[in-house]
C-alpha cells in the first residue's frame, strides 16, 4: 500500500472527490463536459498502468466476434474475388452482402485512383428476410444493386459503364454491415464520403423534388429523375473537394498494398 502522502493516495482522493459531485448531480452541459474529461483521464491511466505493470500487456486481444475482425475477414474475402465488368453482371443471381465498384477511365477528377485497386465505391445490401441462412432467402438482393448502379453509370453524360468493374460477395445475414463499416473506414472511396455522394439514390418525381441535387449527380448528369439545375455546389467546387479528398488519404493501388494492410491490422502488439 502506497504511503498515505504519496501521488496515488492523492489520485484516490481525487477520484472520490469527482464520484461524490457526480452523484450529487451536474446540469447536462457540465455532466458532458465532465464525461470526455474522465473519458481522457482513463486512457491516460490506462497507459500509465501498462508502463507500471512489470508483465507486458498485449494491446488488443485477438477476437473473432469482434466486428472490426469481423469486417476486416470479409474484406479480405471481397479482395479475392475476380474483378468483373459491371456492365457484364446480367445475370440473375441469389444473396445479399458487400461489393465495391472500380474506375478504370480518363474522367480527370479520378486519375488518382483509375486502374488500381482502390474502389471508387463500396456498399452493403441488407438480405430480404433478416433471419436468412441461405442466398435463396436473402433474394436477388445483390444483383438487384449492381443492376441498379449499372443502369445509373450509364445514364451518366460524362461517364462510360466500359470503364467500371467490380467485385460482389454474399455474405451471412448480419454480417454485411459490419463488412461495409470496415471497407469504408479502410478505403473512405470517394462515392461514399460526403464529397460526391449520390450514385444510390433512387428514382423520383423531379417535378417535386425539392431537394439539392446530389454532387454525384451534379458531376455526372443525366439522371432526369435528378431533378433540374437547383444543386449545392458547382462542378468545379465538386472536383476541387475530390482533388483535397485523394490528396489527404492513402490511396492502394495493388493487392500486394492492400493484403499488406490487412496483415498489419491483424497484428497483435
Amino acid at each position: 500500500m502506497p504511503p498515505q502522502s504519496s501521488p496515488y493516495s492523492k489520485l484516490r482522493d481525487l477520484i472520490s472527490e469527482l464520484s461524490q459531485a457526480a452523484s450529487a448531480g451536474l446540469p447536462n452541459s457540465k455532466a458532458r463536459a465532465a464525461l470526455l474529461e474522465v473519458e481522457h483521464a482513463s486512457k491516460q491511466l490506462d497507459l500509465l498502468a501498462q508502463e507500471l505493470d512489470p508483465i507486458k500487456r498485449p494491446q488488443n486481444v485477438f477476437d473473432p466476434r469482434d466486428p472490426r475482425i469481423i469486417g476486416l475477414f470479409i474484406g479480405i474475402a471481397l479482395v479475392a474475388q475476380e474483378r468483373r465488368q459491371l456492365k457484364s453482371v446480367v445475370q440473375r443471381f441469389y444473396g445479399s452482402g458487400v461489393y465495391a465498384l472500380y474506375y478504370d477511365g480518363d474522367f480527370g477528377a479520378y486519375a488518382p485512383i483509375s486502374g488500381t485497386e482502390h474502389p471508387i465505391y463500396a456498399g452493403k445490401v441488407d438480405p430480404q428476410d433478416p433471419h436468412a441462412t441461405l442466398p435463396r432467402e436473402q433474394g436477388d438482393k445483390l444483383f438487384a444493386r449492381l443492376n441498379e448502379h449499372r443502369k445509373s453509370i450509364s445514364l451518366a453524360q460524362n461517364l462510360s459503364i466500359e470503364q467500371f468493374t467490380c467485385r460482389f460477395l454474399v455474405v451471412q445475414s448480419g454480417l454485411q454491415k459490419a463488412a461495409e463499416d470496415y471497407l469504408i473506414n479502410l478505403f473512405d472511396p470517394v462515392w461514399n464520403a460526403g464529397i460526391c455522394y449520390g450514385l444510390g439514390k433512387h428514382g423520383d418525381s423531379a417535378t417535386t423534388r425539392t431537394n439539392f441535387r446530389s454532387p454525384w449527380d451534379t458531376l455526372h448528369p443525366g439522371r432526369k429523375w435528378a431533378g433540374p439545375s437547383r444543386q449545392g455546389k458547382s462542378p468545379s467546387e465538386i472536383r476541387q473537394d475530390i482533388k483535397a479528398h485523394f490528396q489527404a488519404r492513402s490511396l492502394y493501388k495493388s493487392i500486394d498494398e492492400i493484403l499488406t494492410k490487412f496483415y498489419d491490422q491483424l497484428k497483435q502488439r
